[in-house]
């Protein structure tokens, strides 16, 4: 037992984060949990607003000065269901693309697709200065309540998967390197998550209820589309991002 009082994790109000976090005050009661946009994660750990930030992988790779936490984080080896391009236009079409305001990695990942695998010749805007882009970057749960694209979704991580057979991490837990309280808080992000796991379905219950949908549908997502334990395979998949980013 350290002498700290609180320690302040930061997540986004995202289902596929909620295995993760929706336990993390039950498993330890100094635990303080805070939301927020993804793209201000970064700023309120390196602030000190909180201890603990669920950050895109793409910010991960841009601040040498964090550590994740290891073996834990938001992934998926195959299609994902909620990390989509939805086309206007078909493949060969596709000249413009909206990012989505919400996620560095999941445009980043589209940019790198469009050009490196499906070879097209792409430009990528800020969504709120295209009145109709040609395709649009959406995430989260907003990208899985939605009616498919007039020309169809890409999922992004299933067309990562099929190009490099690897998983892609979409997000990891991260703290400061001069934090001193790793080892306490990896234990209980670690024993949260496993509190998460065994509660999955009353997890899947709550979003059935509050977005629609079976819970059937939920508990899939959740259970299988991601998948929040990283192992090699895991991690090799976020080297071989970092490296075709570093290009």
């Amino acid at each position: 037992m350290n002498d700290k009082d609180k320690f302040v994790f930061a997540g986004a109000p995202y289902s596929n984060s909620a295995p993760l976090v929706d336990k993390l005050t039950d498993v330890d009661e100094r635990v303080k949990v805070i939301n927020d946009h993804p793209a201000c994660l970064v700023r309120d750990l390196k602030s000190g607003k909180c201890d603990v930030a669920l950050i895109p992988v793409a910010h991960y790779f841009a601040h040498p000065e964090l550590k994740m936490i290891e073996g834990l984080g938001v992934a998926a080896d195959g299609p994902v269901q909620s990390v989509l391009l939805k086309c206007n236009k078909k493949m060969g079409q596709i000249k413009t693309i909206a990012r989505d305001p919400a996620s560095a990695t999941s445009n980043a990942l589209a940019e790198l697709l469009m050009t490196k695998y499906f070879k097209q010749n792409i430009e990528m805007h800020d969504f709120q200065t295209l009145e109709k882009p040609d395709a649009a970057v959406v995430i989260g749960d907003r990208a899985l309540c939605a009616d498919p694209a007039p020309a169809g979704d890409i999922d992004l991580a299933e067309a990562w998967q099929k190009w490099t057979k690897l998983p892609f991490v979409f997000a990891v837990w991260a703290v400061r390197k001069d934090f001193e309280y790793y080892d306490d808080v990896s234990e209980i992000a670690h024993k949260s998550y496993a509190a998460g796991f065994r509660d999955m379905e009353a997890i899947a219950e709550r979003y059935a209820g509050k977005l629609g949908g079976a819970l059937e549908f939920w508990l899939d997502y959740l259970d299988n589309s991601i998948h929040y334990k990283l192992d090699a395979q895991d991690l090799e998949g976020m080297n071989r991002f970092r490296k075709l980013l570093s290009r």
